[in-house]
């Protein structure tokens, strides 16, 4: 499941949560980077279909009774039940009901085994190593390629002017709107200030081998000798420079369905339609760009790779 995660979500974050016989307090995975925990639930589906419906239940409330009574020190704000039972709306209502009722600071997932299996048809990768007998054909693969190579090239073209010059050299505003493809309420924010959003504001970046980079905040990090960083101020400074640094949101060019140039009455500015997950967000992962050119010997881009924990 720890692969499958991180070919997901575009990491090498998800890893296993302890070990056979320890004290799991209901994790079986987790990923620092993505603020995830993830409950694998193996259950035999040659029993009676009423009893693993009742089993799913009392797992699900023993799993967030756990959380809540006896919390991790690990950070995370979603937690991911997966499990080998058919998918049910029941478990998604009563995940949803004991979270409210329970007061939990973090939002739930559910992931039936169809949602397993559709998201591991999606992965080349975990399919072949896990499932070698049912990869994606040759001809599968290339017409991703094509078309992962024929959207970088239409964004090459169409957002020159945006992607040949550095933001404060740009004669056009970098500012465009990101639509989920799914979204049907725009130009309304039905949830509000809280969210979350699936439609909003975002620069443009730069294009990279990962996709296409949007802007979204200025940010100040902490960077030391060995160009490690965290977006904590330290207790102690020492050894540490602060660097300003804009946050990178990569959206995958797999997730881009497509764009509208000229925009619309609302916001006259190109327009992205992508694919949303499901922790409500477009982007993959998340880099930095250093912004403070007399931050001598800091890297100009830095990633999760030498974040500090």
């Amino acid at each position: 499941m720890a692969d499958l995660l991180n070919e997901h979500y575009h990491t090498l974050s998800f890893k296993l949560f302890g070990k056979t016989g320890h004290q799991q307090k209901g994790i079986d995975i987790y990923s620092a980077q993505k603020q995830m925990v993830v409950q694998c639930k193996h259950k035999d589906l040659s029993r009676n279909a009423v009893i693993i419906k009742k089993e799913m239940l009392e797992s699900i409330e023993e799993t967030l009774l756990e959380l809540k009574n006896n919390p991790t020190t690990i950070p995370f704000a979603t937690l991911l039940i997966a499990t080998t039972a058919s998918e049910h709306p029941d478990y998604d209502e009563y995940a949803a009901a004991l979270r409210d009722t329970l007061n939990l600071p973090f939002d739930i997932l559910f992931w039936g085994w169809e949602t397993v299996q559709q998201r591991l048809s999606h992965l080349p990768a975990t399919l072949a190593k896990y499932y070698p007998q049912f990869q994606l054909s040759d001809l599968q693969a290339e017409d991703k390629l094509l078309s992962r190579l024929n959207m970088k090239k239409r964004l090459e073209k169409d957002f020159a002017d945006w992607l040949n010059y550095a933001p404060e050299n740009r004669r056009r505003r970098s500012r465009m709107i990101l639509h989920s493809s799914t979204d049907t309420d725009y130009p309304e924010h039905p949830n509000g200030l809280d969210g979350p959003w699936f439609w909003f504001a975002a620069e443009i970046a730069r294009l990279s081998t990962k996709g296409l980079g949007f802007i979204n905040d200025i940010t100040q990090l902490y960077v030391n000798e060995r160009n490690q960083w965290t977006d904590k101020q330290p207790a102690d400074l020492a050894g540490f420079i602060a660097v300003r640094a804009a946050k990178i949101n990569v959206e995958a060019l797999d997730d881009i369905v497509d764009y509208d140039l000229n925009g619309d009455e609302y916001y006259n500015c190109p327009h992205f339609y992508v694919r949303f997950n499901e922790l409500n967000t477009p982007f993959s992962e998340v880099y930095y760009q250093k912004l403070d050119g007399e931050a001598k010997g800091v890297p100009l881009f830095l990633d999760s790779s030498t974040k500090l924990n």
